[in-house]
């Protein structure tokens, strides 16, 4: 089962076999297309649900771009976004390949300059897995938040206050 990075400097290395659906698959990996000229993991929780079952775990990669580049990021998310609505699958995990079953837009954070949100919908053993992204855009800086429902197939909530407390710290 794919995981995106979880607070450290490893990445996953799916390839979509779909060449239009790779800026999602790279974001799943933690690697955002185009790469970042340099990038900060970290996972963040709820002080208050430490240690239950169904915690809120969110990714945050702080990516940093030269100028014009960090633009490309959402462009490439978006339309990805469209083309892979029915999904998409990836090899290149270790684990054989993955299918993910659909792709939709969500309501963007009102951060930054610019922001989408999407689900990416997991098909792996179990029940369908949600998985939730944000990106947000501030000049040269893209911030992807990511948080995934491995429990019971509910869409998972990232606060709202990540995204636009984030945005504000940037230049």
């Amino acid at each position: 089962m794919p995981t995106p990075t979880q607070g450290s400097g490893e990445t996953g290395t799916e390839r979509a076999e779909q060449p239009e659906c790779q800026p999602l698959a790279a974001v799943i990996n933690g690697v955002p297309e185009p790469a970042p000229s340099a990038a900060v993991h970290r996972t963040l929780v709820n002080k208050n649900e430490e240690n239950r079952d169904d915690q809120t775990v969110v990714t945050e990669i702080l990516t940093s771009y030269s100028k014009g580049r960090a633009a490309h990021v959402l462009q490439g998310i978006s339309k990805a976004v469209r083309a892979c609505a029915g999904g998409f699958r990836t090899t290149g995990g270790g684990d054989g390949p993955s299918t993910y079953t659909e792709v939709k837009p969500l309501p963007a954070p009102r951060a930054g300059q610019e922001a989408l949100a999407y689900q990416v919908t997991g098909a792996f053993e179990g029940p369908d897995v949600p998985l939730v992204f944000q990106l947000v855009r501030t000049g040269s800086t893209v911030v992807i938040f990511y948080a995934a429902n491995y429990i019971d197939g509910k869409t998972p909530e990232i606060p709202a206050l990540l995204a636009t407390a984030q945005a504000a710290k940037l230049p």
